[in-house]
């Protein structure tokens, strides 16, 4: 039995990767017949040979040449080859590898001379490929649980894309804005994961109750530290090009939206554990049901703030190694507007988390035991 399930499951995984690409490949001939860019043009390059010219800009920059011949994908002269000289940064990461397509783009100065350049990887068919492939494996392999999880998650960044972002760059308050949104997704999240209707409310409650925890030590630590939202590149690039808009409320609502899915899990986890002592016997004591919704809180805790943290890390990689590499002094470091910001999130996300288990746990308390799990 157990065989003919993993031959099954092994076969639809391997349908899924079939179906993915197969997918991927159309989206992307959809893409290429209908790709009318002015001078830009998806190719694919067949040779590169290396120019034995380098050129050095006024600025310091040194750019190799290509001669590559390429067979036009797109525009009027789709189907065509020809070669093409493209210009390229000697230290420039994109490879051109034969057999592949990229995103060829023609720059034409007004004394006449035209200048080719390779920008990207045309990746979009694998990049389609692999997110479907990953919400059909999810969905064979978790089954209905999976294909729930997916549908919450679409959901959410519905929510995320086209509700509060529209709304926070119409003007409206960030804070105001990600309390209606992680609501709404908190709501839909739960109810599409939590099977039993009476303790919906429970863990939408502690979810949200760690939010706003999770916003007002955010919002506490930045009033006394006077970090002003706009400790990264990304946030004084926006503030330069769109001004008028509350950068230190934009980097509060984005402490709340990144702790809203660490703080679900443990609310969901912390939960499902009263809930299933409260159906083996509906007359335990309240005592008892505080001790284990606590310890069971506990013991997710810490792999809940290490995901927390190690997710911040990860984003903010590339700018740890640069400090790291500097050698700032221990003042200088955490005096840094940048390393503030990661810190408050951090922080805020962790009292989030830490505050959601007691909340979670006393409302669970008042409504499970309330009236009995018979009659809810």
């Amino acid at each position: 039995m157990n065989r003919k399930r993993i031959l099954k499951t092994s076969v639809a995984v391997f349908l899924s990767a079939l179906l993915s690409w197969a997918v991927g490949v159309a989206v992307g001939a959809l893409v290429i017949s209908s790709w009318d860019y002015e001078d830009c043009w998806v190719v694919r390059i067949e040779a590169v040979r290396l120019s034995p010219v380098q050129n050095d800009s006024e600025e310091g920059w040194i750019t190799k040449s290509f001669d590559v011949l390429v067979t036009f994908l797109s525009g009027e002269s789709k189907g065509d080859s020809g070669s093409v000289t493209v210009e390229q940064l000697a230290e420039s990461h994109l490879k051109l590898i034969p057999g592949r397509n990229y995103v060829l783009m023609a720059d034409r100065f007004s004394d006449g001379v035209t200048q080719f350049s390779v920008t990207d990887r045309f990746r979009l068919p694998w990049v389609v490929s692999f997110l479907l492939f990953s919400v059909l494996a999810v969905c064979v392999l978790a089954g209905w649980t999976g294909a729930r999880a997916v549908l919450g998650l679409g959901i959410s960044l519905f929510v995320l894309v086209k509700g509060f972002v529209p709304a926070v760059l119409a003007g409206l308050s960030p804070v105001l804005c990600a309390m209606v949104a992680l609501g709404i997704l908190s709501f839909v999240t739960i109810y599409l994961v939590v099977r039993r209707p009476y303790c919906r409310p429970v863990a939408f409650v502690g979810a949200m109750g760690g939010a706003i925890a999770a916003y007002v030590m955010g919002a506490s630590a930045s009033w006394l530290w006077q970090v002003t939202g706009l400790g990264s590149d990304d946030a004084t690039l926006f503030a330069s090009t769109f001004p008028g808009y509350d950068m230190s409320g934009i980097f509060l609502a984005s402490v709340m939206v990144g702790s809203i899915g660490a703080v679900l899990d443990v609310a969901i986890s912390v939960t499902s554990a009263m809930a299933e002592l409260v159906d083996y016997d509906s007359s335990i004591p309240r005592p008892r049901l505080w001790k284990a919704g606590t310890s069971v809180g506990r013991e997710i805790l810490g792999s809940m703030i290490n995901t927390l943290i190690l997710a911040y890390f990860g984003s903010s990689l590339v700018m740890t190694m640069m400090m790291v590499n500097s050698k700032p002094s221990f003042a200088f470091l955490f005096n840094d507007p940048m390393v503030s910001q990661e810190l408050i999130q951090s922080l805020a996300g962790t009292i989030g988390l830490l505050l959601t288990i007691p909340i979670t746990t006393l409302v669970g308390i008042w409504l499970m035991t309330k009236k009995g799990t018979g009659s809810l």
